[in-house]
């Protein structure tokens, strides 16, 4: 068998077997492919001036395994007046998702501005610190992060999700780095990332991660998305 044939081929078991999972907010059905794992918003935290409000879900789609999801929304519109004080509500919640994951992870999923990067990357590694040693910890990371090693280099989390959608006014030139040149993002990019079908990448791109989270804008709902991914 010619070289390039066989290297095809060896690589062909590998691009099938990689893990994809869908990322599911209030409301979300749950789409075929994802049955055996789904990331499913358990809480959302919003921070906004002196108020602090919390939102838990109510009930479960019935997937085999379960990584609870902690959205934290930072308001950028009136921002927290001291964040510090939110540390433990942040924490109290990812431990509460610990005990409730089914699938062995919990994710954060916070979106810090640069001017909470110091606070962000102080909560990453309280939590991995304080999480049960069998539950592994996902946080999401903004597209343009990864091209920031002052906010991933030694991250305490066990895994990093770039989110390579919604990504702004950067978003052209971003797509361009993700598609032509993935080996300049910051390498906790480049394993893992989230994808959303509404922008979707050639599978030549996504075929790259190891394992992929998948948002949709519809959550779901359209016929057409439920039983399948670009």
């Amino acid at each position: 068998m010619p070289f390039v044939f066989l290297l095809i081929a060896l690589l062909l078991p590998a691009a099938a077997c990689a893990q994809q999972v869908a990322w599911l907010w209030d409301g979300a059905a749950l789409p075929a492919w994802s049955q055996q794992e789904a990331a499913i918003l358990q809480r959302h935290i919003l921070l906004s001036g002196d108020n602090a409000l919390t939102r838990p879900r109510a009930g479960w789609p019935p997937a085999s395994r379960i990584t609870p999801v902690v959205h934290v929304e930072v308001s950028t519109v009136n921002p927290p007046i001291d964040l510090e004080r939110r540390r433990a509500m942040i924490l109290r919640a990812m431990q509460e998702a610990a005990d409730a994951s089914t699938s062995g992870w919990v994710q954060l999923d916070m979106e810090a501005k640069p001017s909470q990067r110091v606070f962000y990357r102080s909560l990453v590694r309280q939590l991995r610190s304080e999480l049960p040693p069998h539950i592994k910890l996902s946080v999401t990371a903004l597209a343009w992060w990864c091209r920031s090693p002052a906010w991933l280099d030694d991250l305490g989390a066990d895994e990093v999700v770039p989110m390579f959608f919604r990504m702004g006014k950067d978003s052209a030139r971003l797509r361009d780095i993700v598609e032509h040149s993935p080996a300049t993002l910051h390498a906790s990019c480049r394993d893992v990332a989230g994808f959303s079908p509404q922008e979707p990448f050639s599978p030549q791109v996504t075929a790259r991660y190891r394992k992929t989270y998948w948002f949709d804008r519809y959550a779901w709902q359209r016929g057409a998305n439920i039983g399948s991914i670009p």
